[in-house]
């Protein structure tokens, strides 16, 4: 089964400074490790299929799964790209399970007229109260990383929360570091203030050195008048509506739990259980003990439809 490929930069530096004056001391820089190119992380398409007659599920081999028997009428959530398993053509349903197209049809979607909503409707759902059924064979989040998600929203990404991504960043960093016998870091509004700034950059250029190869952070904390005895940074960009597949890693489809909690909870991930392709230079940066402070910023590019976020952390 082809993966879906997700791409994000994965250079990680750390810029040494002055305590005194929040100069760079010696202009010392170092990597974790560079990759020649970064890429954009894209969510599959998908599409709704009505079973034509009883069938079954398939595995990635074109295997029948006879124990996972589809009833005629049953609804499921598809990646539109069909792929060919062994001559015959599968859509996948979720992880390691397929159906055959001949056995499907698709569903055509009904327009709807729009119906006023409470301005905070989206923030306030309540998962025990959804009106919409939840399709169990939909690609969903695998991951339970204790984060309630709605279970079905009408979230896009101008509706991304900065302060729900702090929290919920901030919680989950603070969660993986105490289960390690580790101090909680905090946050600092100043920081926050800083890092979000130096975060408007990251669209037009996703690296954390300029053109001229100055740390960017690091020059935006000294203009700022900030004093620490170090700056590290973590970058990334993640899609609205996805979410990674915990038990493969590979990115799948989650426009139904979209929300700006769940971009902190995958980003945070990424950095901490999937980081081998830096060294685990993010992890080593976001779980070291000398860790105190943290700045976080974040802002949606309705362009690209990603999510670019700039972790800096100091002590």
């Amino acid at each position: 089964m082809k993966k879906f490929n997700y791409r994000k930069t994965v250079v990680v530096l750390l810029t040494f400074t002055s305590m005194a004056s929040g100069l760079s001391f010696g202009s010392m820089t170092t990597e974790a490790k560079k990759v020649s190119s970064s890429m954009v992380l894209k969510a599959p398409a998908v599409k709704r299929v009505k079973v034509k007659k009883r069938t079954y599920y398939y595995n990635k081999k074109g295997k029948k799964l006879k124990k996972k028997i589809l009833k005629k009428g049953k609804k499921l959530t598809v990646v539109k790209k069909a792929k060919k398993i062994k001559g015959k053509k599968f859509y996948l349903v979720t992880k390691n399970r397929f159906v055959l197209v001949k056995d499907v049809a698709n569903i055509k979607s009904k327009i709807k007229k729009p119906q006023k909503q409470p301005v905070n409707q989206s923030t306030q759902t309540n998962p025990g109260n959804s009106t919409n059924p939840v399709d169990t064979d939909t690609p969903a989040n695998s991951a339970n990383t204790g984060t309630t998600q709605p279970t079905q929203n009408n979230s896009t990404i101008a509706d991304f929360s900065i302060s729900e991504f702090r929290q919920e960043f901030l919680k989950e960093l603070n969660n993986e570091r105490t289960k390690r016998g580790l101090s909680p870091v905090t946050e600092d509004s100043h920081l926050d203030e800083v890092v979000q700034e130096r975060t408007k950059l990251l669209p037009d250029n996703f690296s954390h050195n300029d053109s001229s190869g100055n740390f960017i952070l690091n020059d935006f904390f000294n203009k700022a008048g900030i004093v620490r005895k170090t700056t590290a940074e973590c970058l990334a960009m993640f899609p609205w509506g996805a979410t990674i597949d915990r038990s493969n890693n590979e990115l799948i489809n989650a426009k139904n739990t979209a929300s700006s909690a769940l971009v902190a909870d995958n980003m945070l991930y990424e950095y901490i259980y999937n980081d081998a392709q830096s060294n685990w230079g993010h992890r080593d940066i976001l779980l070291a003990p000398n860790d105190k402070t943290i700045g976080l910023g974040a802002l949606a590019d309705k362009k690209s439809g990603q999510i670019f976020s700039s972790v800096g952390v100091i002590y």
